[in-house]
């Protein structure tokens, strides 16, 4: 019998396009698209299991694809620097067809998270194979994503979930500033970190929830919003704008751990989720693990891992979210009725089974 980890390899490279692309579901009608953030963290992923030629392949893509719309950043960039308005067309979209082109029709095109991890990923992607080379052929895509997000990173945009356009996010944020300091590490000419500081200055003053009297000082979805989101767990794994050992973010792992981890099983993106129910996500589960695993916490970490294993078919899929312990289980069926099934397979949950695999592992090894 195959092992979740075996499934995982193979459902990914099942689900990658001639062109490098991953798709994000191959069987789900809304998402046969490669999202850049969902790729870049896919590949991440298989550079992890030691999959280094997938991987490559990806970023091969997201480079001849950047390429292809950079007069679509030139035109944004000039827009902006004359003050003029724009529109959600303007921007670069968040997701592509595997052959690199724009998807018809709309869907919150405008999100900043997907190129900061992008560029977060490459940064790995370079460490962990050690071809230098390969960033010398990415160079000119990578300093035009530094130079849309160092403009942009102020905007309102769509958050990961693709909602709350009019807001500027704290886990977008971290993303953009994981990026940025990625390409620091690997190209100090480009100049990335003074703005990745403006970024984190602007998190740590504005992206906390103080309320006078009160010990609960965290993180929130975005100003204004003093709830939770999993995203934020980003702040500190992997993008370390804060350390996982940050008191606000030890809070504001408390508070998820409080408010979206149903006891023994998943995680949720938040309280007020609605889309299919509102379920417990694998992904984030595992991402939370991914944290424990950082934290040394592998025995909580291993816990989750377990929960995810137990939701896979006898096809060795892992599906977006599960139906079991809905938030709000009236709005299931009419998600159903609009788009089917739960998305099954979903690339991303797999992609995050391997990387908190390599996770345990690490840490295993240190021990």
């Amino acid at each position: 019998m195959k092992t979740l980890y075996q499934s995982s390899i193979e459902v990914i490279l099942a689900g990658q396009a001639e062109s490098g692309a991953y798709v994000a579901s191959p069987t789900f009608s809304q998402y046969r698209a490669c999202w850049m953030r969902d790729g870049a963290l896919i590949a991440y992923s298989m550079d992890c299991a030691g999959q280094h030629a997938s991987a490559t392949r990806f970023f091969q893509w997201a480079n001849r694809t950047l390429q292809r719309h950079q007069a679509r950043i030139d035109h944004v960039l000039d827009l902006f620097e004359r003050h003029q308005p724009l529109t959600d067309s303007d921007y670069l979209p968040t997701r592509f067809t595997l052959d690199g082109e724009l998807v018809p029709g709309k869907w919150g095109d405008f999100q900043l998270d997907g190129y900061g991890t992008w560029l977060w990923a490459l940064g790995a992607h370079i460490e962990q194979t050690g071809d230098t080379a390969f960033y010398t052929e990415c160079r000119t895509s990578v300093e035009y994503v530094c130079r849309y997000l160092s403009a942009l990173w102020q905007q309102p945009n769509y958050d990961c979930w693709e909602e709350n356009p009019e807001q500027i996010h704290m886990a977008t944020l971290a993303a953009v500033y994981g990026g940025l300091m990625a390409v620091h590490r690997l190209d100090p000419t480009l100049n990335t970190e003074p703005i990745a500081a403006k970024i984190c200055e602007y998190v740590l003053h504005n992206g906390i929830n103080r309320i006078v009297g009160t010990a609960d000082q965290h993180f929130v979805k975005y100003i204004g919003n003093p709830a939770v989101d999993s995203s934020l767990l980003w702040l500190a794994v992997p993008y370390s704008l804060v350390t996982v050992d940050d008191p606000l973010f030890t809070q504001t792992l408390t508070a998820i751990e409080r408010d979206l981890h149903h006891t023994d099983s998943g995680v949720y993106r938040y309280r007020a989720d609605v889309y299919y129910g509102g379920g417990e996500w694998l992904l984030l589960t595992a991402w939370l693990g991914w944290v424990y695993a950082v934290k040394g916490e592998p025995d909580k970490a291993r816990k989750l891992l377990r929960w995810i294993q137990a939701q896979t078919d006898t096809d060795g899929l892992l599906p977006e979210q599960t139906s079991e312990h809905l938030l709000a289980p009236e709005h299931f069926e009419s998600w159903v009725a609009l788009w089917g099934n739960v998305a099954k397979p979903l690339l991303w949950s797999h992609a995050m089974v391997l990387i908190l695999y390599h996770a345990l592992q690490l840490k295993d090894d240190s021990q």
